[in-house]
């Protein structure tokens, strides 16, 4: 999972930067518009990594851990399914699960609507997501996603109640550099850490 600086002890009214991690996804913002795109965007960063795509138990954890109450069966029914799609398109096993690559990182968000009790917002993803293996039925490949998610405020912290997916906005995808081999990808997915949570 994506790490990041967290803020120990109870929100302010200023503050943005979660108190605390639950699940290793940070929770707890602050009642603001700040707070709600915050929450937005890293509930999307905790959705992008390789252990929620392919660890049945921690998509639902954390599914848990960012739901409202009442919304969480609903999304880990919807998550799950689209979770075995994916492991049947990337030809996924037992033995390769371990070596998926899948990163996402923030482009931008948009407040759509915004109240003290529900707001909405949009978040911009870029991703990259596959194989570095030989013949993989799909290698690592970019992605551009835009997540809209509705957020309440229950218990002390913004839950979302809904999450919608539109794809794009996609770039022009050739920009004349060589696609990287795989075993560099391998190498640098090791080597690097995965993109920080935001503050």
């Amino acid at each position: 999972m994506a790490g990041g600086s967290i803020l120990t002890g109870a929100s302010t009214p200023g503050q943005t930067v979660a108190s605390r991690l639950v699940e290793g996804v940070p929770v707890g913002y602050s009642r603001s518009q700040e707070g709600a795109i915050a929450a937005a965007v890293n509930y999307e960063i905790a959705r992008s990594s390789a252990r929620y795509l392919t660890d049945t138990g921690s998509r639902e954890r954390i599914l848990k851990t960012i739901m409202a109450s009442d919304a969480a069966a609903g999304q880990i029914k919807e998550d799950n399914a689209a979770g075995a799609r994916f492991y049947s398109a990337l030809g996924l096993t037992a033995d390769t699960a371990d070596k998926l690559i899948a990163r996402a990182s923030p482009l931008g968000s948009k407040v759509v609507s915004y109240s003290s009790e529900v707001a909405t917002v949009s978040v911009w993803m870029s991703g990259i997501v596959g194989l570095p293996t030989p013949n993989a039925p799909v290698p690592v490949s970019a992605s551009w996603t835009t997540y809209t998610l509705v957020l309440v405020w229950r218990d002390d912290d913004w839950k979302t109640s809904s999450i919608s997916v539109t794809p794009g906005p996609t770039p022009l995808q050739t920009t004349g550099q060589q696609p990287t081999s795989t075993d560099v990808f391998t190498s640098m997915d090791k080597e690097f850490d995965a993109p920080p949570y935001v503050g």
